[in-house]
């Protein structure tokens, strides 16, 4: 008599395998580079046999595009919501620097990663680049009403982005200096700035 089929039972097994690869990536990626991010290696980490990593992710970009995306999930990028509830310019911003901050501090090993091996923006694809969106989309709705001022942007975009939150950090200061420095200097000058494109 066959056994029966229970296509529920297989799925779950087949998450929690094609989890613990993109999970052996990430550590991979994370501690020795992509170098060392062989079809073997990961399937080692992930102990399970090779043919099963090229059995869920046929494309080595398929497995990239995964663990850049388990990776923004594990770092919690924020939204939109966290503008929910608030009024001015001022609050908006002072909540982007803080949330963006924190982003940084969780994703600051990814960001010695980047910093270390460009290539994995190739490895990556299209992620980075819709990260760098989504941040971006964040710094426009902080802007409210300077949205559409180009000078607004570049001032949001070069105070409270990762490269100046980092250098500031190399400089001793802790995350919540650094992004009370930034809030001094970004603040009156986007304040400035409304008022002088008020109609």
């Amino acid at each position: 008599m066959p056994r029966s089929y229970n296509l529920g039972r297989r799925a779950t097994p087949k998450a929690e395998t094609r989890a613990r690869i993109v999970a052996a990536a990430l550590e991979i990626y994370r501690d020795r580079g992509l170098g060392a991010a062989s079809n073997l290696a990961i399937a080692q980490t992930a102990d399970v046999a090779p043919a099963t990593v090229r059995n869920h992710f046929p494309q080595q970009d398929d497995l990239a595009r995964a663990t850049f995306d388990a990776m923004l999930a594990e770092l919690r990028i924020p939204t939109a919501a966290i503008f929910d509830g608030l009024g001015g310019i001022r609050e908006r911003i002072e909540r982007l620097a803080r949330e963006l901050a924190a982003f940084y501090e969780r994703s600051q090993p990814w960001w010695r990663v980047y910093e270390r091996e460009p290539e994995l923006i190739r490895a990556w694809g299209g992620g980075v680049d819709r990260y760098y969106a989504d941040v971006e989309r964040l710094m426009l709705a902080a802007l409210g009403e300077l949205s559409s001022d180009e000078r607004s942007m570049a001032v949001v975009a070069s105070f409270i982005g990762p490269p100046a939150f980092f250098a500031l950090e190399e400089r001793g200061f802790n995350s919540d200096e650094a992004v009370e420095l930034t809030l001094e200097l970004v603040l009156p000058w986007l304040e400035r700035r409304r008022d002088e494109l008020a109609p």
